[in-house]
């Protein structure tokens, strides 16, 4: 296995379980108790939460509270039929459309690669929790004063965003910049 590719496998396993043992740490910890919900759409139980009062870290700015998101983003699609399924197969596109955006880069490869980790690692953790639970669960909760409130997220979250900046960082750096070339040089001038 080459280096880049063992760096991409790594680095998404370890945002995999990262998220997926943070995810299972909330479900028993901030939830006061579990329950059983029927889901319609297929034969099996998934196991519900009732939430406990959430563990504040930083009183007025930042708590673990436990919630769960039938919709993508901020919540939207939440109430759409199907949304679980359109939101999969977006999931896998995303992906495919970020490796192919990520094997063009040139210069710059290995920080290229770690961010398409972070980003597959995070998309997978999330598709788990739509393939398995039909919502994904979120647990971080940042605010201020409970007056500004964003949404709450989960480690998956946190690595698809660190992912997609490192790779719009990679992707919009010029090429002497990329290279390292060119640095403290001054720019030749053209001929006349």
């Amino acid at each position: 296995m080459k280096r880049q590719t063992l760096l991409i496998v790594v680095v998404a396993l370890v945002t995999l379980a990262a998220d997926q043992g943070a995810k299972q740490w909330a479900r028993g910890s901030l939830c006061s108790r579990l329950c059983e919900a029927k889901l319609t759409s297929i034969a099996w139980a998934h196991p519900c939460c009732h939430t406990a009062p959430p563990k504040v870290l930083i009183p007025s700015y930042l708590e673990l509270e436990y919630h769960e998101n039938p919709g993508s983003a901020f919540g939207l699609l939440r109430d759409v039929p199907g949304a679980r399924y359109i939101l999969i197969a977006v999931g896998l596109a995303a992906l495919v459309l970020v490796w192919s955006m990520v094997r063009k880069v040139q210069r710059g490869r290995t920080v290229a690669n770690v961010a398409f980790a972070l980003v597959a690692g995070g998309a997978i953790g999330n598709l788990l929790d739509r393939i398995y639970l039909g919502r994904v669960v979120d647990f971080v909760v940042m605010h201020w004063q409970r007056r500004l409130v964003w949404p709450a997220y989960n480690v998956a979250d946190a690595a698809l965003v660190a992912g997609v900046i490192l790779l719009v960082l990679v992707l919009g750096r010029k090429p002497e910049a990329a290279s390292g070339k060119g640095a403290g040089k001054p720019a030749k001038a053209r001929g006349r």
